[in-house]
């Protein structure tokens, strides 16, 4: 019922709309017309198309030139008209966020006579931008999700190597690009993976900008990913599709405690419609999709299987009407609820720290574009969208509701990640209002320019509780594994690494909203039939209040966009480009928020110093129940004063007291140079070459030493002061990277297409970990103890693939009744990176480091000196997973049926079923120092002590091993689809 109140609330406001559009909704057409090769003024162009609502046309300027902007991706007729010339008409296909130049040189004809040329524009990019295009039925023909995502990683320059599997697109931190859905942000706001607010049989296109971005696009470092959907049309159309998976239809990976796959078909339904409530004046379009799937994973260490169930339901409501003659408004809303069953939060060995994730997500935008007159295009847009989530723990128990961990690899136990229904639900919205227009010059001492000038203002906002645990309290000990049963122990010894982390939100969020508001001018400059140029500017100002209403960011950059692009023969077939930008990111929500006195927790960690319970070695049958540690450990910890004891306080995290600004935060900024070479291949066909050298600074860092000062909370507790700043002191992250991509179609039948990626990824800052969407770079806390080159050196950075390559053939043969077509996907990139890194304890201690040599470093005068600090005991990244290839293949058969068609389809992914371990993140990485075991030895890096193995750090067995089926790249996969369109 909400939905369809929300469809009337859309059709009810395109009728009174006057002034909303959103950027990256249409591409736009341009070109010079000419006679005798003299540019010719005053020729009317007009374009039409079946995806646009009436007819747009122009007039040429002095120069020649046009130019028809804002117009729906599609293919479009564009006629040439001046009396006493030839009439011509060209065929082009204008591409989502693109320009698509089309050229005319008309001839003078005594009586009227009109050509039309058929055949499609040479795909060669008209801007310099660094782009791929995909359009919804290419992604169809092969065997790849049409998800947003999925179509991004067929993109170069692009890889899911960044935490959690997340897409990280030119280097950048993979929270840092901007992803669009009919030209409203769809990120996720920490995150800042898109949001599943699609339907996929309802995409139109999807466009991956990597690089020259022109100025209309801010708030990344990454790149721009714009999705469209289908509007409707003055023909009534619409599809159903079941897509078909089963657990049961994947293979096994060689990981010996893989859990047995269910048998249990599953559905995905999409349902689409779209047509005219009124002819070329309004049209309507509606999709929605229902699936209901099961998965067999199995818990880490225990291997104990659990079936993970996943409910979603998504809908989407659109309405493209025109206004009047030239003026036209899009309203739409997109909804998306769904519910995962038995969800794991971090690497978990037991089946209570099983969650149920419930996920609203919403999406409305309303968009408007006018042309004012032949020269002025006035566009605009509205939007908001609306998140939130819950998961965790159902009770605030201290037994039942405190998470243990493994001190050692930080597996997870007993209890939930995060607080469940018993707290309040966590919210990350967004909403964003743009007004631009677009003004075409032309001029025959300038050339022509096309002018794009705007104004937006983009919020975030967050309300989130962010509970650590259900009972707030963490404790880090020892596993014990019994087969599926796991028992739980601490050790009490000075040498001991465990920990009792308490983790209270002082007060409740009063939302925080993180602003940018954003001034942009960018003109296109066609100076000569060779010489195009890019000109851009762009100015934001960022500001924001954490979540207690404490302003935090206020602050200003400016970033150029320069670019040009030089054809060398004059034929269009050819694209020499050359560019510097640079992007400014928002200030994130993370760094923006850890002062934050309401919302956030703090943290507070104490070295467990109680009875040892449960020691290794210890026999399963003597083993103390895990109540029972528990509660024994909480006697010790109130008896030694709980939360108020000093003496064995290890470090604290308290947002508002231990940290502050000073000043604003900045957002962080990248400069990008590079290089390109594109040339058309025949009339259906590109090749194109880009080097790219990125540069990233102003990284968010943490200052705690000396000179930062002490702080002091309300009870009188002292802690060492952190100051929350940008910095590029001594950090480092760089991205450089040839990327090449072609295509080529032949005879219409035959569709050939790929592209390959070198690239490097270096420095000292990764900024992001699975467990955390931001982090602060903490080399310039308490130098004392971490001046030492191991402690954070420079080498490859996780998300470094050196190679990656995606190749595609897609034919479709004569066939005698209905159509076939077979497509081949081929996948290949190199291994990822991975280090030994270990903690070790620097301070002081009368313990030896050596034979007859003390070392270690005397506090100089810290409340709470670093207990342990991280040592890199290989080179940064020297580590690497394996090399990947897979190989895909699909086959598609559409037999019609009088005015519908039926298309069955089937997918096999990895046929060959190879195996290569492939992610990282499900290895074995544990090294072990005198931390963990007692007969190493320690030693000072600090004075100069090069460690040796097996004498001051190990590897424990199982090291670079897989510790789950999640480390083995996808097995053989298969998948079946039906699919009707009338």
């Amino acid at each position: 019922m909400k939905s369809w109140r929300m469809v009337l609330m859309c059709a009810a406001l395109l009728l009174v709309a006057g002034s909303l559009l959103a950027q990256g909704t249409g591409g736009s057409i341009t070109g010079t017309v000419t006679t005798a090769g003299n540019s010719l003024p005053g020729v009317t162009v007009t374009a039409t198309s079946s995806s646009m609502q009436g007819v747009r046309s122009t007039v040429t300027g002095q120069a020649g030139g046009f130019n028809i902007p804002a117009l729906p991706p599609g293919l479009y007729d564009v006629t040439f008209e001046l009396e006493g010339m030839q009439r011509l008409t060209r065929r082009v296909r204008v591409e989502l966020a693109q320009t698509v130049r089309a050229n005319a040189d008309l001839k003078v004809s005594l009586v009227r006579e009109s050509v039309t040329v058929t055949a499609t524009a040479p795909s060669v990019m008209e801007r310099p931008q660094v782009v791929t295009a995909f359009d919804a039925e290419t992604i169809d023909q092969l065997p790849a999700n049409r998800s947003i995502r999925e179509t991004t990683l067929l993109s170069p320059g692009v890889n899911d190597a960044g935490p959690n599997n997340q897409i990280v697109i030119g280097g950048a931190q993979s929270f840092d690009s901007l992803f669009l859905v009919n030209g409203a942000v769809v990120n996720e706001n920490l995150r800042g993976q898109p949001h599943n607010l699609f339907i996929e049989d309802a995409i139109q296109e999807t466009t991956i900008l990597r690089g020259a971005i022109p100025a209309e696009y801010g708030r990344f470092t990454g790149g721009v990913v714009t999705t469209l959907t289908k509007s409707g049309g003055d023909d009534f159309s619409g599809s159903f599709r079941d897509t078909l998976t089963n657990d049961d239809w994947k293979g096994e990976t060689p990981f010996p405690a893989e859990a047995p796959h269910i048998d249990e078909v599953n559905h995905a339904f999409e349902a689409t419609a779209g047509g005219r409530i009124l002819a070329d004046r309004l049209w309507f379009f509606v999709a929605g999709r229902d699936e209901d799937s099961s998965q067999t994973l199995a818990t880490t260490g225990t291997n104990i299987p659990y079936t993970r169930e996943f409910q979603m339901e998504r809908w989407e409501a659109k309405l493209t009407g025109l206004l009047f003659s030239r003026h036209n408004v899009v309203g739409s809303y997109i909804k998306s609820d769904s519910s995962t069953v038995n969800l794991a939060s971090g690497v978990i060995v037991d089946l209570a720290s099983l969650v149920t994730r419930d996920e609203p997500n919403s999406l409305v935008s309303f968009q408007y574009s006018g042309v004012i007159t032949n020269s002025l295009l006035a566009e605009a847009s509205l939007s908001r969208m609306n998140f939130s989530f819950i998961q965790g723990a159902e009770t605030r128990d201290l037994i039942r509701g405190t998470l243990l961990r493994d001190s050692g690899n930080g597996r997870r136990f007993w209890s939930p990640t995060f607080c469940g229904h018993v707290c309040p639900p966590k919210q990350r919205d967004n909403k964003s209002l743009l007004v631009k227009g677009t003004y075409f010059l032309s001029t025959r001492a300038t050339g022509n320019h096309t002018i794009v000038s705007g104004y937006e203002d983009f919020h975030q906002l967050r309300n989130e509780n962010n509970y650590q645990s259900g009972s707030d309290y963490r404790i880090h000990g020892i596993f014990h594994y019994d087969g599926p049963d796991v028992y739980f122990g601490v050790d009490g010894s000075e040498e001991s690494d465990n920990e009792i982390e308490y983790d209270p939100v002082p007060a409740l969020s009063q939302t925080s909203d993180f602003a940018v508001r954003s001034l942009f001018v960018n003109d296109k400059w066609d100076l000569t039939s060779r010489w195009i140029f890019n000109v851009g500017l762009r100015f934001d100002q960022a500001y924001g209040n954490d979540q207690a209403g404490k302003k935090t960011v206020d602050d200003s950059a400016v970033s150029p966009r320069l670019s040009a692009t030089f054809d060398p023969v004059g034929n269009g077939r050819h694209r020499i480009t050359a560019n510097y930008s640079r992007y400014v990111s928002k200030v994130d929500q993370g760094p923006a928020d850890l002062t934050a006195t309401a919302g956030r927790y703090a943290s507070y960690y104490w070295d467990y110093r109680g009875p040892t319970i449960n020691p290794r070695g210890t026999p399963i049958g003597q083993m103390v129940p895990v109540e029972e540690v528990i509660r024994r450990v909480f006697e010790w910890f109130n008896s030694v004063g709980g939360p108020n004891n000093r003496t064995f306080l290890t470090s604290a995290q308290v947002p508002g007291v231990d940290t502050r600004f000073e000043g604003s935060l900045r957002a962080p900024s990248m400069d990008e140079i590079s290089l390109g070479y594109g040339m058309a291949l025949g009339g259906s066909g590109f090749f194109r070459i880009d080097a790219m050298n990125r540069q990233w600074q102003d990284f968010y860092v943490i200052r705690r030493n000396r000179t930062t000062g002490i702080a002091t909370d309300a009870n009188g507790n002292e802690f060492d002061a952190g100051i929350i700043e940008n910095s590029t002191d001594n950090l480092e992250r760089t991205y450089n990277a040839i990327q090449l991509q072609a295509a080529y179609r032949l005879l219409d039948i035959v569709n050939v297409g790929g592209h390959y990626t070198w690239a490097k990824l270096r420095g000292n800052v990764e900024g992001e970990l699975p467990n955390f969407a931001t982090t602060l770079t903490s080399s310039n806390s308490f130098p004392e103890y971490t001046s030492f080159a191991r402690n954070n050196p420079v080498g490859y950075l996780l998300a470094d693939m050196r190679h990656r390559a995606i190749g595609w053939v897609d034919v479709a043969p004569p066939f005698p009744f209905g159509e076939l077509n077979v497509s081949l996907l081929q996948r290949y990139h190199s291994g990822l990176p991975y280090s030994a890194i270990g903690t070790i304890d620097v301070q002081a201690s009368s313990t030896f480091y050596g034979p007859g040599q003390p070392g270690g470093v005397s506090n100089p005068g810290y409340i709470l000196p670093p207990a342990n600090v991280n040592y890199y005991f290989s080179k940064r990244g020297e580590l690497r997973t394996n090399e990947v290839f897979s190989t895909d293949v699909a086959l598609r058969y559409t037999m019609p049926i009088r005015r519908a068609a039926i298309t069955l389809m089937t997918d096999v992914l990895n046929v060959f079923d190879n195996d290569a371990i492939e992610d990282p993140d499900f290895i074995t990485q544990t090294v072990q120092t005198r931390r963990q075991v007692t007969s190493l030895q320690r030693f000072d890096p600090i004075r100069g002590d090069v460690p040796e193995r097996g004498v001051h750090w190990q590897t424990v067995p199982a090291f670079g091993q897989p510790a789950d089926a999640r480390a083995y790249q996808l097995p053989r996969t298969y998948r079946f689809a039906v699919r009707v369109r009338f």
